[in-house]
This record gives C-alpha cells, sequence and structure tokens, in this order.
C-alpha cells in the first residue's frame, strides 16, 4: 500500500481566485454546527476543488481548531479497507505500526475518533455507495466534527448533506484567469511584457476559467515568450494541451459513470458548433423527438427531459451559460475539451456522422449549417435511405440556398431545425417524402398547415411567417405537443377531436367568445398558452360594449405558464385567471384598461403564481394585498411608463427574491429599493435590477 505522503495531492503554491471561496468555507468549518457535518465542495474536473480543499486543509486556524486531521483520496475505483487504514494511521499519528492484521479497522477508527473534534477530507468521491461505505466510521459526538468532499456530483453532494448546502465551485473570472497565467508564467514576481499582456488576457479567457487548464497553457507560454507564439495558443488553446490523453480518460471516467439513458444525450450534445451556447427549451425537445428521453407516461416527457439536462450539470460536463429571470436554464454550453471527448465517442460508437457543412468555405465554424446522419441500426454498411440527421443552428440566412435538395434520399430525418434561413417556395414539395418529422421549426413568407397535415409524428411545430393559413387538419395531428407561431388565428375544432399531448400553444388569437369550457376541454393538458384576445380589431373607443364584460371567460384548468399581450385588463379577466391553481408565470404585454389606470388586485389570489413580468402595462396605480402573490419570487417591471410604484405589500412577500425594473420611472425603482430595505430587515435577501437603456443598477 503506498503511504500517506505519496498519496497526497500536489499543492498548487499559486492558487488565484479562491480566497472568498476558501474564507467562506473556513468560517463554517469553524463555528458552524456543533453536530457532525459534511461539507461538499463542487465542480467540474479541473475547476480546482483538490487544490482548495488542500488550502483550508493546511490552513493554521484548522490546524490549531481540530484536534485532529486526515486526507484521502477515494476516486472511482477503491479499497475500503485501504482508505480506512489510511486514516487511522494519520488520526493515530502511527505511520510505523503494522495495521494489516486487524479483523475490523472500521470500529477502531470510530473508537479513535470518539470524543475528538475531527476534520476529515474525503477527496474526489464518487456516489452514495462510496459514502455509505464510510459514514459508519465517523461517530457524531457534538463537539464540532466536520468531514469535507469534493465530488464532480451535484447529486452526490446533495445525497450526504446534513446541515450545510454544498458549495459549488465557480469558474474563475477572467481577471483572475489572468493572474493565475501571470503566475504561472513569469515565476519569482517577474511581470508580463507590456507587448505580450492582450495577447495574454485573450489566451486566459480562451480558458474559460478552469484553472488546471490555465496551468498547463501557462506551461506552454513559459517556452516561448514570443508573440506569434502566444497568437497561436490563443487561436485555438485546446489543441495546444499538453496531457490531453490524460484529461480524455479523466472525462471518459466521467462519462462511464453516467447512467445509460445519459450518455445518447451528451454526445447529441457535441454536436453543435465550439462554443454555441444552445438553447435549453429547443434541446430538451430535440432529445424527446430523437427519443432519447423515454416513460410510459408521455405527458411527463418535458420534465424528464429537464432532469436529465440537470443531472448533465450536476455531473459538471454541461455548463448553463445562461439563465432566465425565473431562475430557470436558458442556456448550455458543452466546454470545449468535453465537445471534443464527444466528437471521438460519436465516431467510436457510430452514433452520428458529419455529411456536409452546408455554408461559404470562408465562414466561421459557428456560423455554419451543420448536418449529421444518425444510423440507428449501428451497422456499417451505409445507406442513405436509412439514415436520419438533425440541421442544427446557428446558420446564416441564406435565401439564395435550397437545403431541401439535401433531404431527397433522407427519408427518415426527426429533427429539422431551420428557423434563421429563409425558405423558397419550394417548401411544400420538400416536406412530403418527410413523413417522420417529430421537430419542425422554419422561417417563411407564407404558410400553410396543410403541407405539414400529413406529418402525423410530428411533435412540435415553430413557424415564423408574415402570413399563415389556417386549416382544421392541424386538429389531426395528435402527436403535436408544441406548437409556436409568430400568431395564427385559432377557430373551433370538431366535437370528437382532443388533442391530450398538446403541452404549449402560440401565439395564438382568439375571440372572446370561443374562450369555453367546451373549447379549451380539447386541451386537456394544456400547461403554457400565449394568447392575444381578438375582440376589438382597431376600434379601441368600442370597449364599453365589448363581451369581455358580460361573458365568463375560462382558460385551460392545467396551465402553468400564461401569456397575454393587446388586451383591455377587465375585473372579468383577472378573476378568471387568478382562479387558474396551478399558474407559475403570468406575463402580461401591451394591457390597456378603462376609466380609470388602476389595477386593484386587493381581491384576487393568485395562489402559485412565482414569476410575474408586466411590460407596457399601461397603469397609473397597482394596489394589492399581503394575501396576493402568497409564493411570488420574481416581479420583472419592463417599460411600464405611467406606473407610479410597486405596491409596499409586496414587502410582505417573504418567497420574494428578485425584482427587476427596467425602462421604468424613477418612482418605481425608489419603491423597489424600499422593498429591498424591508425585506432585508426580516433577514430576507433579494436582489434589485434597476436599469434604463444602457445603464443598470445592481443591488
Amino acid at each position: 500500500m503506498e503511504n500517506f505522503e505519496e498519496s497526497y495531492p500536489s499543492i498548487d503554491e499559486e492558487l488565484v481566485g479562491f480566497d472568498d471561496d476558501a474564507e467562506n468555507i473556513l468560517k463554517y468549518l469553524i463555528s458552524g454546527v456543533k453536530r457532525l457535518d459534511v461539507v461538499s465542495i463542487v465542480g467540474m474536473a479541473g475547476i480546482g476543488k483538490t487544490a482548495l480543499a488542500r488550502k483550508i486543509y493546511n490552513n493554521r486556524n484548522i490546524i490549531d481548531h481540530f484536534d485532529v486531521r486526515a486526507w484521502c483520496s477515494v476516486s472511482q475505483t477503491y479499497n475500503r479497507r485501504e482508505l480506512v487504514l489510511q486514516i487511522l494511521k494519520q488520526i493515530t499519528g502511527d505511520h510505523r505500526s503494522n495495521y494489516v492484521n486487524l479483523d475490523y479497522p472500521e470500529d477502531i477508527l470510530r473508537k479513535c475518533l470518539l470524543g475528538k473534534r475531527y476534520f476529515v477530507v474525503l477527496d474526489n468521491i464518487w456516489d452514495g455507495k462510496a459514502w455509505d461505505d464510510f459514514q459508519s466510521c465517523f461517530p457524531d459526538s457534538h463537539c464540532g466534527s466536520r468531514i469535507m468532499i469534493t465530488t464532480r456530483d451535484e447529486g452526490m453532494a446533495s445525497y450526504v448533506k446534513r446541515y450545510s448546502d454544498p458549495y459549488s465551485l465557480p469558474f474563475l473570472k477572467d481577471e483572475k484567469s489572468w493572474e493565475l497565467l501571470q503566475k504561472r508564467v513569469f515565476k519569482r514576481g517577474k511581470s508580463c511584457p507590456l507587448k505580450l499582456v492582450k495577447l495574454g488576457q485573450l489566451v486566459a479567457k480562451k480558458c474559460k476559467g478552469i484553472p488546471s487548464l490555465i496551468i498547463m497553457i501557462a506551461e506552454i507560454l513559459s517556452r516561448k515568450i514570443e508573440a506569434s507564439s502566444w497568437l497561436k495558443v490563443a487561436y485555438d488553446v485546446s489543441s495546444y494541451v499538453s496531457d490531453k490523453e490524460m484529461s480524455m480518460k479523466t472525462l471518459q471516467s466521467s462519462y462511464d459513470h453516467l447512467p445509460d439513458h445519459l450518455k445518447p444525450c451528451l454526445l447529441y450534445m457535441g454536436l453543435f458548433p465550439k462554443n454555441y451556447e444552445i438553447p435549453v427549451s429547443d434541446l430538451l425537445k430535440w432529445w424527446i423527438a430523437e427519443e432519447f428521453v423515454q416513460n410510459i407516461d408521455t405527458l411527463k416527457l418535458e420534465e424528464l427531459s429537464e432532469i436529465c439536462l440537470r443531472d448533465l450539470v450536476g455531473s459538471n460536463l454541461v455548463v448553463v451559460s445562461k439563465t432566465r429571470s425565473n431562475g430557470k436554464m436558458k442556456r448550455c454550453i458543452v466546454l470545449d475539451q468535453v465537445r471534443e471527448f464527444c466528437l471521438r465517442k460519436i465516431t467510436e460508437e457510430k452514433f452520428m456522422q458529419l455529411i456536409v457543412p452546408y455554408s461559404y468555405p470562408d465562414q466561421p465554424e459557428e456560423q455554419r449549417l451543420c448536418m449529421y446522419i444518425q444510423d440507428r441500426t449501428m451497422t456499417s454498411d451505409f445507406k442513405e435511405s436509412d439514415q436520419e440527421f438533425i440541421v442544427h443552428p446557428k446558420f446564416s440566412i441564406l435565401d439564395h440556398k435550397n437545403p431541401f435538395r439535401l433531404l431527397n434520399n433522407l427519408k427518415l430525418v426527426r429533427v429539422l431545425h431551420l428557423l434563421d434561413i429563409y425558405l423558397d417556395n419550394s417548401l411544400p414539395t420538400a416536406f412530403q417524402s418527410l413523413a417522420h418529422l417529430r421537430y419542425l421549426s422554419i422561417f417563411v413568407k407564407a404558410f400553410d398547415f396543410k403541407w405539414v397535415s400529413h406529418l402525423l409524428h410530428l411533435q412540435t411545430l415553430r413557424v415564423r411567417s408574415s402570413y399563415i393559413m389556417i386549416s382544421p387538419a392541424i386538429w389531426k395531428m395528435s402527436k403535436l405537443r408544441h406548437v409556436d407561431i409568430n400568431e395564427f388565428p385559432v377557430t373551433i375544432c370538431e366535437d370528437h377531436i382532443v388533442l391530450h399531448n398538446l403541452k404549449a400553444l402560440g401565439m395564438c388569437s382568439m375571440s372572446v367568445a370561443d374562450m369555453t369550457r367546451k373549447f379549451w376541454d380539447k386541451f386537456p393538458n394544456l400547461e403554457e398558452l400565449r394568447l392575444h384576445i381578438n375582440e376589438f380589431g382597431d376600434h379601441i373607443s368600442d370597449y364599453s360594449s365589448s363581451a369581455l364584460m358580460n361573458l365568463d371567460i375560462t382558460f385551460p384548468s392545467r396551465l402553468k405558464c400564461l401569456s397575454l399581450s393587446e388586451i383591455f385588463l377587465t375585473d372579468e379577466l383577472v378573476s378568471s385567471i387568478a382562479k387558474l391553481r396551478c399558474l407559475e408565470t403570468l406575463k402580461l404585454s401591451e394591457i390597456y384598461f378603462t376609466g380609470e389606470k388602476h389595477w386593484d388586485l386587493n381581491d384576487n389570489t393568485f395562489v402559485q403564481l412565482k414569476f410575474l413580468k408586466l411590460h407596457r402595462v399601461f397603469m397609473t396605480k397597482w394596489s394589492c394585498s399581503e394575501d396576493s402573490f402568497p409564493r411570488l419570487e420574481c416581479l420583472v417591471v419592463n417599460n411600464c411608463s405611467k406606473l407610479e410604484e410597486i405596491p409596499d405589500t409586496f414587502a410582505e412577500i417573504l418567497s420574494l427574491r428578485l425584482i427587476k425594473v427596467i425602462d421604468c420611472s424613477d418612482s418605481v425603482g425608489n419603491s423597489a429599493v424600499k422593498i429591498n430595505g424591508v425585506l432585508e430587515d426580516y433577514g430576507i435577501s433579494i436582489q434589485v435590477h434597476i436599469s434604463k437603456k444602457d445603464e443598470e443598477m445592481m443591488m
């Protein structure tokens, strides 16, 4: 067995960028709860988990505070007995005794720790089984003992959690990346020559905040302190990493550890262009269309696909690059090393094959129209008629090109994303042979539903067009789950038709008279609706005679997300919205009032609403009770120019986490700041963002 010193990780003397992280963790380790607690440091491979843990482990305050300390590296494959013995030797300080013949070293370790304030680090722990193997060795003597683990898997961190939340290690910021790069290239306090500063900063930025990658690149740069050499490295950082094979082995171990159903999801993401930020909402639909996400209950496919993505993010193989105001994932990215690994696996496993970059030769990779063949039979014989392919962004506007000529022999295509290509008049003919489409996203001058009515497997239809020709045929497409069209009229469909799978519908315009329970019952599982109530046309002055004030307006009962635009907001309409017991997101845009511009919600309660966005809502006063939004987490007020202030009762919403004010009066911003101050008195910290055009203030 290796001795203890040899099992130590190397100590990075130039560790930078983690001072705040180390201080936060140190503070809790020393002054947290008296019960035994587990502190988890989570992050992707190479982010610096072990280096940070080592910095904390060797801190003088830690050494003085704890009676005994121990460190062991667990890894994916481990010998439980040897690791227990390793910890035991450190706890007892006896490295010479022969513990090999001990029958139950776990019991001896537990007795040695009993009554002591101990600090044990389990570095690079992979799964719950490993934790289950060790936790019985660690007694709780109520004296502030701590176990610290490092892991790539957020799920693992949640599994071992007791009192403290997992600590997710962020990527280094650009300035810290540059600081680390300088220290590694110019040792002994030397500074970077002025002519290399901008190039060096560019290289540091290209390393994307990964300390291990910065250190490897620094070694390369230190060999040649020349501008031309640094420029080559900056152009393609990943190709200069010297121990790329070692990195691939690390990624292979992460990949092998994934559940089988996540592996195709990850490989699929490797097909996207380098540095491309993948839209999460589209990605989840593509996975479903490709049947990577399967479940007996098809109604929950969207939820399951989001869980899959969160699991990949939790494994630190995928990075969330942008989030929405409500905290949900908006865009994600696969880092260069992970993408390169995926492309290798795609070739090895014959998952997909790149057949043609459809672009101008001088276009950068991220702007090419990329097409990949997917061979589901996994045979070596290529038969075009048996293949499927995905076309994905980012596309250039190639209005004089016609991609459909490439589809003639690809009959089984499932995913076709062409939203950024303005298509010509060959569209109706091209679709005739694509009967297996499950996802279709297109940009055309005119669109007729009849062109796609034969696509009985279609799940997602996205259309951007200036002229929509409606057809009853759409209601016969029973597999439809998501309909996203810039605006189209909805008419009453046949009585016997029910679209059980439809989850999202919009942007649709319809008459108030058609908004009946009988109509919405045709979409019993609809969760997201974007709607324009087309009651008045251009005759706004005729509002007082409108049926809006006289009809009992209804919405689908299972709605979770509702977007309304260009309507008059009446008490009847608001009451109908408040009756939606599942509604979590409400977005109102271009909203008008009659008479006094006062939105009074004192008699309404939105029981589940978490996200409220108001854009160009033309009210002057807004009032509500402390019970109107009992679970609201995020409020966005955008360009509500006439509004005087946000109701002060928002200070009573203890679930509130974010207020964003954009292009509103100063008084609205001031009211947001005031609400924040009251909540701070309650011990609740929220974010307040106030911006006007290019200026932004964050509190």
